[in-house]
C-alpha cells in the first residue's frame, strides 16, 4: 500500500477512535454503591422486575429508585464518600449519574416523598442538585443538609455549607443552620428561617458520618488515602504482605484462618443494564473486593484474600469496575463463581441470590456491625438488621470484639433510646513499621504470628495487628 493512502487509513483510524472515545466519555455510566440496609428498604433498578427487596452492596446506577418503608434506613455512598441517606417511609429516585465533558460527576436526585440527608463532600467541580416537586436545590461542596418532602410543604435545612434555590425569580441561598420552606399555597414562593428542627433520625445520619469520618482514612494501611467502601475494608479487616502478590486484605475472623470461605457464597447476581449480571456480597465489607482487583487462595494455611492490585493506589475507585468475579488463585476443587446466563430471547432478567441474604452476612469471630439504627428514639430493628448482632430477646452478642461498642444496649428494651457517645470507637493510627517486615503467605510459605495476621478483632484495651481500636469513642 502506498505511503500516503497509509497515512491516510491511520489518520482516519485515529479520527474514528477519538470520536468513539469522546462518545465512550460523554455516555459514561456510572455506578454508586447501596452501603447500608436496614428494615423495609427496597429498589427497583430499571430492569423491568419493578421494586425488589433491596440487598447490601447493589451497584446504583442512573434510574434506580431506592424506597424505605416503616423502620426502614437506607445509605447509598459515591465514589467521593459523599453519601445520600434515606430515612424512613421514604422515596427518592437517580436521575442523573453521570460525567461531563471536564470529567465532574453530575448527581440528580428526585425526592418523592420523606426525609432525607446528603452529605457532599465534593472535591473539585462534582455537582449535586435534588429535585423536589417543583423545585431544584444546587448544592455546594462541603454541605450537608436535611430536606423533607411532604404532601403539602418541603422544608430544606442546612447543617454545614450552601445551598441554591433554582426555580424561584431570584436565586435564594439557604446557608448554614437556616431551612428554607417552600408551600406551593403560599404566593410569596418560600420562606427563609434561622434554626435547624431536630428529628429524630438527625442521631442515624450523624452516626453514619461520624463512622465513615473515623475509618474512612487510610491511617498507615497500603493503598489510597481516602475511596468509597474503604472505611468497611479498615473496620472489618486487616492488610498484610503477600509474597508474590503484594499486600492483601482479610476480613477479621476465623480464627486465623480463611481456609473454609467462600467469597462468593453469600450474596445475589443482579442485572445491571449495561453492565450485565454483578454480584452484590451481602458482607457489609463486600464492596472493593468484588469489583476491583481479584480474590486468590494463599498457601500456609491463610486461605481466601483479597489482592488489590497494581491499580489500587493509583484512583482505582474512579475506573476498572469489575461486574464479574476475578478469581487470581483458586483452591483444588473449588467451583467457580459463574454469573447467570441472559440470552436474545429473554425478557425479564430477574435476581438470584446465593446463600441466605436476609441481613448483613457475619463471619464468625469478626467484627458485629454496629446498630446505627439503635440511636433513633423509637426505633425497632428491621428485617434486614444482622441476625448475629441480636441472639434473642434481652440478649446481646458477647464476641470477642465487644469493645467496638461504646454503649451496652438491650436490643429489645427501652424502645431504644438514644445513647450520650457513638456505639462504635474510633480507631489507632496504625504505625508505619507494622507493614514493615513482610509475612511469607504466598504458596508454599508457611505462616508466622508477624505483623498483618488476618484474626479476630484485638480484644479490649489492646491494640491489634492494624492499630487496634480503642473503648473510647472520638468525636461526641
Amino acid at each position: 500500500m502506498p505511503r500516503h493512502l497509509k497515512c491516510a487509513l491511520a489518520m482516519t483510524m485515529a479520527f474514528v477512535l477519538a470520536a468513539a472515545a469522546g462518545a465512550f466519555a460523554e455516555s459514561h455510566v456510572r455506578i454508586v454503591r447501596l452501603s447500608y440496609l436496614n428494615g423495609q428498604v427496597q429498589t427497583d433498578r430499571a430492569t423491568g422486575q419493578g421494586l425488589e427487596r433491596a440487598i447490601l452492596n447493589t451497584p446504583i446506577t442512573q434510574g434506580v429508585r431506592v424506597v424505605t418503608g416503616d423502620n426502614g434506613l437506607a445509605e447509598v455512598e459515591f465514589e467521593n464518600e459523599s453519601a445520600l441517606r434515606i430515612a424512613e417511609n421514604s422515596e427518592i429516585q437517580f436521575r442523573g449519574l453521570s460525567m461531563n465533558d471536564n470529567g465532574a460527576k453530575v448527581n440528580e436526585i428526585e425526592v418523592v416523598k420523606g426525609v432525607v440527608y446528603l452529605d457532599a463532600r465534593s472535591k473539585g467541580d462534582d455537582i449535586y442538585r435534588i429535585k423536589s416537586g417543583d423545585s431544584t436545590f444546587l448544592v455546594q461542596r462541603d454541605t450537608q443538609l436535611r430536606l423533607s418532602a411532604g404532601p403539602d410543604q418541603t422544608r430544606l435545612a442546612v447543617f454545614k455549607g450552601n445551598v441554591e434555590v433554582m426555580d424561584q425569580p431570584h436565586v435564594a441561598n439557604v446557608q448554614r443552620k437556616q431551612t428554607l420552606t417552600i408551600d406551593p399555597a403560599d404566593a410569596a414562593g418560600y420562606k427563609v428561617a434561622t434554626g435547624v428542627e431536630a428529628l429524630p433520625a438527625d442521631a442515624w445520619n450523624r452516626e453514619r458520618q461520624a463512622y465513615q469520618q473515623a475509618y474512612a482514612g487510610n491511617a498507615g494501611n497500603p493503598g489510597p488515602r481516602f475511596g468509597y467502601g474503604l472505611q468497611d475494608l479498615n473496620y472489618y479487616g486487616t492488610y498484610f504482605m503477600a509474597p508474590g502478590y503484594g499486600y492483601a486484605w482479610q476480613p477479621y475472623g476465623f480464627a486465623n484462618s480463611m481456609i473454609g470461605f467462600d467469597p462468593y457464597g453469600m450474596g445475589a447476581w443482579q442485572f445491571c443494564p449495561g453492565f450485565g449480571y454483578t454480584f452484590a456480597s451481602a458482607y457489609p465489607w463486600g464492596w472493593l473486593p468484588y469489583h476491583y482487583g481479584s480474590w486468590a487462595f494463599l498457601g500456609g494455611g491463610i486461605g481466601w484474600a483479597w489482592i488489590p492490585g497494581g491499580n489500587y493506589g493509583n484512583g482505582w475507585y474512579g475506573n476498572g469496575f469489575r461486574a464479574a468475579p476475578v478469581v487470581a488463585k483458586a483452591p483444588p476443587g473449588w467451583t467457580a463463581a459463574v454469573p447467570p446466563l441472559v440470552t436474545s430471547a429473554q425478557s425479564a432478567t430477574p435476581t438470584v441470590t446465593v446463600g441466605k441474604v436476609t441481613s448483613a452476612a457475619y463471619i464468625p469471630g469478626g467484627r458485629i456491625p454496629p446498630a446505627f439504627s439503635s440511636v433513633i428514639r423509637g426505633h425497632s430493628v428491621g428485617a434486614n438488621a444482622t441476625g448475629k448482632s441480636f441472639n434473642g430477646a434481652g440478649t446481646r452478642n458477647t464476641a470477642a470484639n465487644d469493645h467496638v461498642f461504646t454503649t451496652r444496649y438491650n436490643a429489645f428494651a427501652g424502645g431504644h433510646t438514644a445513647h450520650a457517645g457513638h456505639i462504635f470507637a474510633a480507631p489507632v493510627s496504625a504505625p508505619a513499621a507494622v507493614f514493615s517486615s513482610p509475612m511469607g503467605v504466598g504458596p508454599g510459605y508457611g505462616t508466622s504470628a508477624g505483623p498483618g495476621v488476618a484474626g479476630s478483632a484485638a480484644p479490649a484495651g489492646k491494640t491489634g495487628a492494624t492499630g487496634g481500636h480503642s473503648s473510647e469513642p472520638s468525636h461526641h
